[in-house]
């Protein structure tokens, strides 16, 4: 490539993460054709990372919820998150926000309409959360589960390179939205949400925290979108020769990293992506040594 199903196979890399991948690799393609993407294009592109964000780790809360036998929040969050994934529905047809984002920019704007529904699923979306997941916090037989289960330790964070909330909850400041900031977060950034003790409460509790940041920016955004196009309406066929490219990008599960080579003809000759699962899958093996059965 690229060609025209290119796009469609980053958005398929990961199936939980449409945007995360489909923005690691237009950034790529935009770079190499040095294309400068419009502020409300950012700007949309960084809602739709956000409502993905907030999808999955609602999810996740749920499904740790059910792991444990707690089925009023794993109920409530099933719920939730089908909420939110239709929120990306509302911004472009798809609830995994296929179509969203496309070299040069998005395919879909936002009219006021939109924007104060969305504003106003929002709020809604909060509240029920709030509700389902406070449930959790409450409940001492839910933190007899969490606390000191699958812990890992601050030095094996380190040691194993994890990134995203495993990270964050080992008291690891990681995160590429402030470590590397494209697009709108070079502007508009989240502050970094970590906890301490490694353990299985605190993976849970770092999600907590980054639902609450993520729909705070996704309404200071919806509030004061810029004007402007959507997209730059130009060519991805012609692409600066010999080059190579880094592009990263903070999913949900963490750092993205797509790699783009281009050859003398300025076609892509070699490309890579790093997902943030091949950073984390040995903590995961870590945690569970010396565990119970059960855990």
């Amino acid at each position: 490539g690229p060609n025209k199903r290119t796009i469609f196979m980053m958005e398929s890399a990961a199936g939980d993460t449409t945007i995360g991948h489909a923005r690691a690799y237009c950034q790529i393609l935009e770079s190499l054709a040095h294309c400068r993407v419009s502020a409300r294009a950012q700007a949309i592109r960084g809602i739709a990372l956000e409502l993905e964000r907030l999808a999955n780790h609602i999810g996740d809360l749920g499904a740790i919820s059910g792991d444990i036998g707690y089925l009023p929040t794993a109920s409530f969050c099933g719920r939730i998150r089908g909420d939110f994934l239709n929120m990306t529905a509302l911004v472009c047809g798809s609830r995994f926000g296929r179509g969203l984002v496309r070299p040069g920019g998005v395919g879909f704007d936002l009219e006021p309409a939109r924007i104060d529904e969305l504003l106003g699923r929002l709020e809604q979306g909060l509240k029920d959360a709030t509700v389902a997941i406070e449930l959790f916090w409450e409940k001492p037989s839910v933190m007899a589960r969490l606390e000191e289960t699958g812990r890992i330790s601050l030095k094996t964070c380190h040691q194993l390179g994890l990134v995203g909330p495993a990270a964050r909850a080992c008291g690891v400041e990681r995160d590429t939205r402030f470590d590397y900031p494209s697009g709108i977060y070079q502007f508009s950034q989240i502050p970094i949400s970590t906890w301490h003790t490694g353990d299985v409460f605190a993976r849970a509790y770092v999600r907590w925290l980054e639902i609450q940041r993520s729909i705070g920016f996704i309404k200071s955004q919806l509030e004061s979108l810029p004007e402007g196009p959507i997209r730059e309406e130009q060519s991805f066929d012609s692409l600066e020769p010999s080059r190579l490219v880094v592009s990263l990008e903070e999913g949900w599960r963490g750092e993205i990293c797509h790699v783009g080579i281009t050859d003398e003809a300025g076609r892509i000759a070699h490309y890579k992506i790093i997902d943030p699962s091949f950073h984390n899958w040995m903590g995961l093996a870590m945690a569970l040594r010396d565990q119970q059965i059960s855990d």
